[in-house]
């Protein structure tokens, strides 16, 4: 599925210039009693997957049970004053598919009460079953969607069947970080993914 495409000759000046695009994808493991449930029944160590873009000014996207949500890391690094353990993974894409993932977010975004999140798929997903529903999506399934749509890495398995853990098992995905999410913000390297915040950004609540 295609979402835009971008003038070749701009595409140039920025091959000219060395800019590199990335995309982003981020595991985090919260400390609440459902995460602590995702764990037993999916055996993962991280419990939720969010995907980002460089010069995103921050921001991330996914889905939680309430539906779509655009995340802000860096201004919620803990949760009720925990550590949120955390890894973020990096793949580098061409402008084309860098402008494609922000229009395909930009899309979810500006449809977000068409979505909802994908309960049975989730359950299912736990058995091994793949069971994709129509605009419906659970986190690691929306950004393994993404990223197989877009053609940004070589996925293993349905993207119905994709967990959190599974992102680490991913070729082409490189790791970048590993920590906490209160570290994140303030490494130089990750300073292309959280160094500004869009102000009219919508936000929805960590769970």
């Amino acid at each position: 599925m295609r979402y835009a495409r971008l003038d070749t000759d701009k595409e140039k000046v920025r091959q000219e210039r060395g800019c590199k695009r990335y995309i982003y994808v981020l595991l985090v493991r919260y400390p609440d009693i459902f995460s602590k449930l995702f764990r037993i029944l999916s055996r993962c160590k991280y419990t939720h997957a969010s995907i980002g873009l460089s010069d995103s000014d921050g921001v991330f996207y996914s889905y939680v049970t309430k539906g779509f949500r655009i995340e802000l890391p860096e201004r919620h690094p803990t949760f009720r004053k925990k550590e949120v353990p955390c890894r973020l993974y990096r793949v580098e894409v061409s402008d084309e598919i860098h402008c494609e993932t922000r229009a395909a977010l930009d899309d979810h975004a500006k449809r977000a009460r068409n979505y909802k999140y994908n309960n049975w798929g989730l359950a299912l997903c736990f058995m091994r079953i793949a069971y994709p529903i129509r605009n419906r999506f659970f986190c690691s399934q929306f950004v393994s969607e993404m990223l197989a749509q877009l053609r940004a890495v070589s996925l293993h398995k349905h993207t119905a069947l994709y967990l959190p853990d599974d992102f680490e098992r991913t070729q082409g995905l490189d790791l970048c970080f590993s920590g906490y999410l209160s570290q994140l913000g303030s490494r130089p390297q990750s300073s292309a993914v959280l160094a500004r915040w869009n102000q009219t950004v919508m936000h929805f609540s960590v769970r």
